[in-house]
């Protein structure tokens, strides 16, 4: 027996809500949008989106070409004229010399994404999803990752009303979604974007989260709005959809690492620790102690590179905490925290070379001392 369709209004859920869960819980169906006159079909695999219909006229092919500057007026309006013989509007526009062959998947790609962005701003009509297996007549699917889609869509978003309604109201509480390294790997964010994750202090009510960056408060709101269709963060107390579909799978130990400590916490951490091992280093070392952390840094460079990218040293041994947010939350997570763990090492296996074992002991003494009191720190917090 086939599963009854799910149906809804979008003054009462807007676009991200509606896609939002049956993305995240890889559903496969049929999104039907009304809006008067108008039907806009999306097509989810597995959680895909992978194509998308409009009966708009401004969505067909030809109009979009048209207002990209791609054909003319004329070339348009020739094959608006023989669509009536039964052709597709992109078939004939081949055969008239108007678009090359070649760039007829590249243009119905870039159409089915325009139908999909344009959706986010409506504000009006009816949604239904009939889930089953989807018709397989169409070849051109879409490559880019849904959750680019997702994001690109709220990002076009001018309407304060539906990014209020979005995002909630100030307290709204937002973390880091324990698969957001995931999704992450997947998509191509813009510098305030990752700026913004880079900054995000575990779990942050949407005032600090505004507070913290210094952006706009109407573009703060759209990129969480953004940030959260697209499943980077959730919503606290946790998304139900998310906690649904994910309940069955294994926390990994380094997202378990990092969700009960924040970030930037982590970071203070090692640049505390850091700090120490430099200035005692600097202090034995003098002229040369630059020389042994550039051999160092370099080294760590070439087993972690993704780790260490764009990240400076300042004079008194701090990594620029910035960059190194933004690394943390565009890599792989575990592999960020080795990388770090591994320059204290290299800087450890440098010292017993250079100072000697017993002073390198006394070096290891005070950082395995500074941990520990790190340890009861964030306990008694």
């Amino acid at each position: 027996m086939s599963e009854a369709p799910l149906r809804g209004s979008l003054e009462e859920q807007g676009v991200p809500e509606v896609l939002r869960p049956r993305v995240r819980a890889k559903r496969t169906g049929v999104l039907r949008f009304t809006r008067r006159r108008f039907l806009k079909t999306v097509y989810v695999s597995e959680g895909r989106l992978i194509f998308a219909t409009s009966n708009d006229p401004d969505d067909r092919l030809g109009e979009m070409l048209l207002r990209k500057g791609r054909i003319s007026y004329r070339a348009l309006e020739g094959s608006v004229r023989a669509m009536q013989g039964g052709k597709r509007q992109g078939t004939l526009l081949v055969e008239n010399g108007s678009i090359r062959s070649k760039d007829l998947v590249e243009g119905v790609t870039e159409q089915v994404q325009e139908i999909i962005y344009s959706l986010f701003s409506w504000d009006e009509g009816d949604w239904e999803f009939a889930p089953g297996d989807l018709p397989s007549r169409e070849v051109i699917v879409l490559r880019m990752s849904t959750a680019d889609l997702m994001m690109e869509g709220v990002r076009r978003l001018r309407a304060w009303s539906r990014i209020r309604a979005g995002v909630g109201g100030l307290e709204q509480r937002y973390a880091l979604a324990a698969d957001s390294a995931t999704t992450l790997s997947a998509m191509s964010l813009h510098k305030d974007e990752l700026g913004l994750l880079a900054a995000l202090d575990g779990v942050m009510s949407l005032e600090d989260i505004c507070t913290a960056a210094p952006l706009s408060d109407f573009v703060v709101c759209r990129n969480v709005l953004g940030l959260w269709a697209a499943g980077v963060l959730e919503r606290v107390p946790q998304d139900r959809e998310a906690a649904a579909d994910t309940s069955h799978e294994k926390t990994e130990p380094h997202a378990e690492r990092l969700r009960g400590a924040s970030v930037i916490h982590e970071l203070e951490r090692f640049n505390e620790i850091h700090r120490f091992l430099f200035e005692l280093v600097t202090w034995e070392m003098r002229d040369r102690a630059s020389t042994f952390f550039e051999r160092a840094f370099s080294q760590a460079c070439a087993e972690h590179g993704p780790v260490f990218e764009g990240v400076a040293v300042d004079s008194s041994g701090e990594l620029d905490p910035f960059a190194l947010r933004s690394n943390i939350v565009s890599r792989e997570l575990a592999g960020y925290v080795r990388g770090l763990d591994r320059l204290l090492e290299i800087e450890m296996e440098l010292a017993r070379e250079r100072l000697g074992e017993k002073k390198a002991a006394i070096i290891q003494d005070g950082i395995l001392a500074l941990k520990e009191q790190q340890l009861r720190g964030r306990a008694g917090g």
